[in-house]
């Protein structure tokens, strides 16, 4: 390989000589010792090399080639893509911000060949992309590096640079005692505008990582990012929740932009893993076509039917072929057969009388599209339609349950008919709610009482004897939830109602468990 090398100086290794290095780092396969390649795409190839710097460390080898007229002349004159980039690691480690410390720019002219430039830099040892280590903290620490993300980016933004591709791919993160430092990898189109960093540049930085790290992140955790990035400017910044609010506007313009981009260019909308949805279902023929409707966009469907004689089975063969029909024996086993028959991934779990609103179903497919965003399930908050309304008070909202979760790390458990996901792994949480259509009318209210607390009563391990507290003091509690402290009480007669039947659960469940004490003479 021929080309024009301009190292940076190198004391005490006066026989370095980048050009070979370069040539070593692009002549090498995937299996030579110490030799890595960290991208290999159209516009640049970059490779890690253990031993290739000045005094045997590790160094990266980006290549450049100048494939089209346009990029030639561009860096006919600019300067070639090395020379920018190298001025603008200078420019930004005098700043304070650290970056791959440039050692060489090698040029190649293109004599037989294609031109190239390439540039080589000191590898950044023992950093690890800003998703990874956020993923691998605990919350404490994930909160302390949203704040030292944000002390970062006021700090990069202060210095009067402008990072397109700020994303998370592009900023590696080592910690010490010290707490979290970065380290921005990615110098390709830093530009330092003369008239000065204008906000919806400083938006666009933060639109980015919203967009990458941010579906991962808590919300407080975000919080805590753009209130420590606000105090860290130089110049008045808007309210920590205009901030917010605009970020998220701005993110939702942008994923929507990338969205059609992927359809014009012919891309599955979502490019999202597969998820199987399971219901489990019995005489729900006035319900079951909603439910199913709802989860219709599913990759897979799987109902157990409990042998339905109101016409719930001809329903059923109309939505899906994965279905069956087994004897009922409790919600546990029932849903379990269900979660068996289940073959992808990820598992959305939905009840005959629930459908999945379409904002539930868009945040779903955003979480599929990043795996989980590290996590193994979420818990759905539930709203229930009953009385003509929307219960987003008086106790029922937001209930919230394991409903999405990854198949290979999940159980049923529990006690009928209050079953419940044993899940290993991480938990997090959707905003958006499934629709809840539970009770028909006050009578079948009534009945759907009478019958949970009976079956909760004969499925314990053991029939308790009932005391004046249970008895008592807890439906109290309850109502005092339901009607007060869940705001019941500004419903008026219905919120009063469905407190009072909330509290008269909670009596039947103990005084039905006392009955059976009894009857099998664990009381005298």
């Amino acid at each position: 390989m021929t080309g024009v090398a301009s190292p940076r100086p190198a004391p005490g290794a006066p026989g370095w000589d980048p050009t070979r290095v370069v040539a070593r780092a692009l002549a090498g396969d995937e299996a030579s010792p110490g030799r890595r390649v960290l991208k290999d795409g159209r516009r640049c190839t970059v490779v890690w090399l253990d031993d290739g710097g000045p005094a045997g460390d590790a160094i990266v080898v980006k290549h450049m080639p100048l494939r089209s007229p346009l990029r030639r002349l561009a860096a006919r004159l600019g300067g070639s893509p090395a020379s920018v980039q190298r001025r603008s690691a200078e420019a930004l480690l005098a700043a304070g911000i650290e970056v791959p410390v440039p050692l060489a720019v090698v040029e190649h002219p293109g004599r037989g060949t294609r031109p190239a430039s390439t540039l080589v830099t000191r590898a950044v040892v023992g950093g690890r992309t800003l998703r990874q280590s956020y993923l691998e903290l605990d919350r404490t620490k994930q909160r302390a590096l949203a704040r030292a993300l944000g002390r970062f980016v006021a700090r990069l933004h202060a210095s009067g640079a402008w990072v397109p591709d700020l994303k998370e791919s592009n900023v590696l993160v080592r910690e010490d005692e010290r707490g979290f430092a970065f380290v921005l990898v990615d110098l390709d189109r830093v530009r330092f505008p003369r008239q000065g960093l204008s906000a919806r540049r400083r938006l666009a930085n933060v639109v980015q990582l919203d967009r990458s790290i941010g579906a991962y992140a808590e919300a407080r955790d975000k919080l805590a990012f753009l209130a420590t990035y606000r105090r860290g400017l130089p110049v008045r910044a808007p309210a920590l929740a205009d901030m917010a609010r605009v970020a998220e506007a701005a993110r939702r313009r942008k994923d929507r932009s990338v969205a059609r981009r992927r359809r014009r260019a012919g891309i599955k909308p979502d490019d999202r893993l597969p998820i199987s949805c399971i219901v489990i279902c019995g005489n729900e023929a006035h319900r079951i076509r909603d439910c199913l409707d709802s989860v219709s966009w599913c990759d897979e469907i799987v109902v157990v039917d409990s042998y339905s004689t109101d016409g719930t089975w001809d329903i059923v063969q109309q939505y899906t072929s994965n279905r069956a029909r087994r004897p009922w024996n409790g919600h546990v086993e029932q849903k379990q057969f269900a979660l068996d028959r289940a073959h992808h991934r990820w598992v959305l779990n939905v009840d005959a009388d629930e459908c999945v609103s379409p904002g539930l179903r868009a945040e779903i497919e955003e979480i599929l599209s990043h795996d989980g965003r590290g996590y193994d399930g979420f818990l759905v908050p539930r709203v229930v339609f009953y009385l003509g309304r929307w219960w987003w008070r008086g106790g029922w909202y937001p209930d919230r349950r394991l409903r999405l979760f990854r198949r290979d790390n999940a159980a049923w458990g529990g006690e009928d008919p209050h079953e419940k996901v044993l899940l290993r792994g991480r938990v997090g949480r959707v905003r958006e709610p499934l629709w809840h259509y539970t009770y028909d009318d006050v009578s079948d209210h009534v009945r759907t009482i009478n019958r949970f607390t009976t079956t909760a009563a004969q499925r314990a391990e053991r029939a308790r004897p009932a005391s004046w507290p249970r008895l008592v003091l807890r439906p109290l509690a309850r109502f005092v939830r339901f009607y007060f402290l869940s705001g019941g009480f500004r419903l008026g007669l219905p919120g009063l109602f469905v407190a009072i039947s909330a509290a008269v659960y909670v009596h039947l469940k103990y005084a039905k468990s006392d009955e059976r004490a009894r009857r099998e003479g664990s009381v005298r």
